[in-house]
């Protein structure tokens, strides 16, 4: 009797810690950067690294722009949110996957989190939350033995960062060349023009 209830609540603390070990390793992500700025009619996005430290596999099924209380799908007044990341099947987590990855913001390829149109009428700011949804499994989804009935560990989970857009002009500061680089090179090029002309 004492070794079956020795067998028991060994069982049970071992189950327990593996529940807790798997709440502690759950995603993360940034967004870069995490204030946009483009004049009104444009197209402004963000880019991102999602880091998956944990023994499981995150599936990314989708983002969003979020002002207020994030539920999606969400809307604001300032423009239009459009996902680029769920359509891409990203999977974060162990080998042979990656534990990180990151991506750039390009509106051209769709790459990064998504894109935000401004209204061609639009100004100001508007502060929120990008909102990034994925799927936990235990099996990596590329796997030949992955099966998402007995695989899947919780699903419609998310991930949150502060971001925002702003309705402005990006300014471009343009380097000048330095004053010697310039007057070596007009004084080269006048001896090898007086050289030319002989």
């Amino acid at each position: 009797m004492k070794l079956f209830r020795s067998i028991t609540i060994a069982l049970f603390l071992t189950v327990a810690w593996a529940g807790v070990s798997r709440a502690d390793t759950m995603p993360t992500l940034t967004v870069t950067p995490a204030n946009v700025v483009g004049p009104a009619g444009s197209t402004v996005g963000w880019g991102f690294t999602l880091t998956n430290l944990g023994v499981d596999f995150a599936v990314i099924t989708g983002s969003d722009f979020c002002v207020g209380v994030p539920t999606s799908p969400c809307s604001n007044s300032l423009g239009t949110y459009t996902d680029f990341i769920g359509a891409q099947f990203v999977v974060v987590g162990p080998s042979p996957e990656s534990s990180t990855l990151s991506q750039s913001f390009n509106n051209s390829t769709q790459t990064g989190l998504g894109s935000f149109l401004i209204n061609s009428g639009g100004s100001g700011t508007l502060a929120g939350e990008l909102l990034v949804s994925y799927d936990l499994f235990s099996v990596d989804p590329n796997a030949l033995n992955f099966d998402p009935t007995v695989d899947t560990l919780s699903v419609g989970n998310f991930l949150t960062s502060t971001a925002s857009v702003t309705v402005g002009t990006v300014t471009v500061s343009t380097p000048e060349p330095a004053t010697l680089s310039l007057l070596l090179g007009g004084l080269i090029g006048s001896l090898l023009l007086a050289k030319l002309k002989r």
